[in-house]
């Protein structure tokens, strides 16, 4: 536990309650809840006690502030804890682990490594391509961890330092990339979710993918071409492949029960998903609209875990020891997520920032947007990417009306860079855990970082500006 941070979150929350309440036109109320948004927040980039501690602080401080009424404050407090955007994670990381557990992540990447062939350049390119399209699925952490033990096997054969340290940073980066592209990839899109489904808004899992998916290409070949073309070319250099992959491969040919349920499961909730709002769209002036459209992404998520849980009947694909792998602690973020931003809404706050960002219209949108963009990549080098998500998120949503920006341009935009923290070997757990396979130096990831985080604020805002006014109007 960090000595100083513990105390300097509520000591700085209490500061700022205390200059806020001197201001006349100030509600008392909201000056609590942004001291508690202050100390939430120092706490979570500074983590000096677990961060799923400090997403349980809504459900404690705010009964007692008086911003709900005594009788229901407790389960006011509590109610956004089982947002439907909570149980989105927990069915799509239980599919995750459906994959995971049947081995089909590791059939696709021989796929691919099949594909890529001997050559260094395109080795390196299927590694990043398979750890991306997994992220889309399964959090990234769980996909750098199945792609680790290939890599090394890989590094094994060659002792070209440009090679490792390619394919290992390579694996990370495209791990954080590709959870980018869907809303069920990481944590920061679920709980993006969510938070427009409070404010009555929402973004489709088809629309948010026309959005994200044409950004994660850019930002996976650009970090492709920077690593193996630009920092650290391997020309003419051959891979050679474990000679055991290619009788794995032969031996995968034929799936078992368990590994075609798991794909089934998989394929038809990820065509829900996807097909979900334009067949609603359809059925908009029909009686079918009332039936089906209760079922949301969460609502699929679930059904999918429940499948897994229940087929093949008498050896389903999941047990309930496997769902005890899920990170329960990350459902604690979300609803302590969603508690604060409700709280920053009721008590008036998020007029108050609007009030102050009022000196912001006028410029131009791209420019804001760069700025955002900018300003959420930093801290997302510094804490966690639900951390910064969850700090900034409400925060601009109050901001919004000022500036003048549609709020879901502007948290489309924080959202996604709040994914990109490449620099650092803390800023992600897979950047943590390829630089501690000790094959590259701290400046390298420094380097190769800065070339990626610069690319993503020169790709998402133009991305977003552009993209997402289509997609909202299909």
């Amino acid at each position: 536990m960090n000595k100083f941070t513990f105390p300097s979150g509520p000591l700085l929350g209490l500061l700022v309650y205390g200059l806020l309440v001197q201001i006349d036109a100030f509600p008392p109320l909201a000056a609590a809840v942004a001291a508690l948004s202050v100390w939430m927040a120092l706490w979570w980039m500074t983590e000096p006690v677990p961060l799923e501690l400090t997403a349980l602080l809504p459900m404690i401080v705010l009964p007692l502030i008086g911003l709900y009424p005594a009788k229901s404050a407790m389960m006011d407090s509590c109610a956004p804890y089982a947002n439907e955007s909570v149980y989105f994670f927990l069915g799509g990381f239980g599919l995750g682990l459906a994959i995971e557990k049947t081995m089909l992540h590791r059939i696709g990447a021989l796929f691919l490594l099949r594909w890529a062939g001997s050559n260094a350049s395109r080795v390196v390119g299927a590694f990043m391509l398979s750890s991306a399209l997994l992220s889309m699925w399964i959090n990234n952490t769980a996909t750098t961890m199945l792609m680790l033990p290939l890599a090394i096997s890989v590094i094994a054969t060659t002792d070209h330092p440009n090679f490792s340290k390619s394919i290992l940073i390579g694996i990370a980066y495209a791990a954080s990339i590709g959870g980018m592209g869907t809303l069920v990839g990481t944590a920061p899109n679920i709980y993006f979710s969510g938070f427009l489904r409070e404010k009555g808004m929402e973004i489709g899992f088809w629309n948010w993918m026309l959005l994200a998916m044409p950004i994660v290409a850019v930002l996976l070949i650009g970090c492709w071409i920077w690593m193996v073309v630009i920092l650290w070319p391997m020309k003419g250099l051959s891979i050679t492949v474990p000679s055991q992959w290619s009788d794995e491969w032969k031996s995968t040919r034929s799936l078992d029960w368990q590994q075609r349920t798991t794909l089934i499961v998989f394929a038809v909730a990820a065509a829900c998903w996807i097909l979900r709002t334009p067949i609603l769209e359809l059925l908009e002036n029909t009686s079918w609209y009332a039936r089906l459209s209760p079922a949301n992404d969460a609502w699929i998520a679930m059904t999918a875990l429940a499948s897994l849980l229940i087929f093949p009947l008498g050896k389903p694909v999941l047990e309930w020891k496997d769902v005890d792998r899920i990170p329960w602690g990350v459902l604690l973020l979300f609803g302590g997520g969603l508690s604060l931003s409700n709280a920053i809404s009721k008590s008036g706050l998020d007029q108050q920032i609007g009030i102050a960002a009022v000196g912001l219209q006028g410029i131009p949108v791209w420019i804001l947007l760069t700025i955002v963009v900018l300003l959420v990549v930093a801290i997302s080098e510094m804490a966690s990417n639900v951390a910064t998500a969850t700090t900034m998120i409400p925060i601009l949503m109050g901001a919004s009306s000022a500036m003048q920006v549609d709020p879901i341009v502007i948290l489309s935009a924080t959202v996604l860079a709040s994914s990109c923290g490449f620099m650092m070997p803390v800023a992600t757990p897979p950047n943590t855990l390829v630089f501690a396979q000790k094959k590259f130096p701290v400046k390298d990831m420094l380097i190769a970082g800065f070339g990626v985080n610069l690319l993503a604020i020169l790709a998402i805002p133009p991305a977003v500006l552009w993209i997402l006014p289509k997609v909202l109007t299909k």
